[in-house]
């Protein structure tokens, strides 16, 4: 088990720091403590709520968070663009200098950086550049090989990018482990990455190898277990990542959707493109599944966490009259429901 300490200088929040966030709620290495001087003195609970990350420390530096003894240094932000901010370089040679290793979810590979290396080898650590793809999925076409019998994949798309894809994907393999059901979470994504230990950086594919890159992680899974977990990326609506979303989808040829969406977003993330009423978000990403095999959407996971309790209710209560499908907020109010739906489905294939 590492010890690391969390870079998320200046935006250490629900949305802006996806990569901490997520490490510190389902990560399973111990969290000593998060950079963001903005923030230095409180405890991370005090900034994340509801007791998430109850007595961590928020420091100003890497020479503070020494005082905690981490012997990990994890960049727990994804700018866009995906490369090392110069402010954040002097951080990261301070940390190999004290002797702590790298964890970079970054498309910038710190490890390809010779002064970086250089220190890394000195100090006889490792960086590990999560985005760097598997040497042997690397380079894999799509063969549309069948799924091993009696297994079922379930893709978890989104309606837009950061409304909880891989939270739902998480809290679906935790509520299906806690059934007594056998089941994995295959990450496609950095931070899912850092979480699980493997998977797959589809975003670092090349396009023609991303659904292969997929199947092959899928057909893994899948070999494993009875239920695969597949974590979505971007979203069929996304004008900048919808070719990443439908990769996905078609690499891990899924059995069954889940949809998730965050209450109130009406519009793309940072763009001016409208995110169509959800029963037309659910027919897109079954249509698109279609041209290769039926897949229906079978719930939704609404991200509430903007809201008060009352009006999360409200919003479910009116997702599923929309949509005629059963809806939670996993985080809030748990993956039951969507596991019940599941389960059902795996039953009944004909109400597909």
């Amino acid at each position: 088990m590492r010890r690391i300490a969390i870079l998320a200088e200046g935006q250490f929040h629900w949305q802006g720091a996806k990569t901490a966030v997520g490490m510190i709620r389902y990560g399973h290495d111990q969290i000593v403590a998060v950079l963001d001087s903005t923030k230095a003195g409180q405890d991370v609970s005090e900034v994340l709520g509801n007791g998430v990350g109850a007595g961590i420390p928020i420091v100003r530096n890497v020479g503070e968070s020494l005082d905690y003894h981490p012997d990990t240094l994890l960049i727990g932000i994804a700018p866009i663009g995906g490369r090392l901010p110069p402010a954040w370089r002097t951080q990261v040679t301070q940390a190999l200098n004290s002797g702590l290793s790298i964890i970079s979810g970054l498309h910038e590979f710190l490890d390809d950086d010779p002064e970086l290396h250089a220190l890394a080898e000195r100090a006889h650590v490792q960086i590990w550049d999560v985005r760097r793809p598997p040497a042997e999925r690397s380079m894999l076409i799509a063969k549309y090989t069948p799924h091993r019998p009696g297994s079922h994949t379930v893709y978890i798309g989104g309606s837009d990018s950061n409304v909880g894809k891989m939270t739902t994907s998480l809290e679906l393999d935790r509520e299906a482990q806690r059934r007594g059901l056998s089941s994995g979470f295959a990450a496609t994504g950095q931070t899912g990455i850092m979480v699980s230990g493997r998977g797959v950086p589809v975003d670092r594919l090349i396009s023609d190898f991303t659904a292969g890159g997929v199947e092959a992680l899928t057909l893994e899974f899948t070999q494993q277990y009875d239920w695969t977990f597949v974590e979505g990326q971007g979203s069929l609506l996304h004008p900048a990542y919808s070719p990443v979303t439908l990769a996905l989808l078609h690499g891990a040829m899924p059995d069954l959707l889940i949809l998730c969406h965050e209450a109130g977003r009406d519009h793309i993330k940072s763009y001016n493109v409208p995110i169509p009423p959800l029963p037309r978000v659910v027919e897109i990403y079954e249509q698109a599944m279609a041209w290769l095999r039926p897949a229906p959407v079978v719930g939704i996971a609404l991200n509430t966490y903007p809201l008060d309790e009352a009006s999360a209710l409200e919003e479910i209560r009116r997702a599923e009259a929309d949509t005629r499908l059963p809806v939670t907020d996993c985080v809030r109010f748990g993956a039951g429901k969507l596991i019940d739906a599941l389960l059902e489905h795996a039953k009944t294939p004909e109400k597909g």
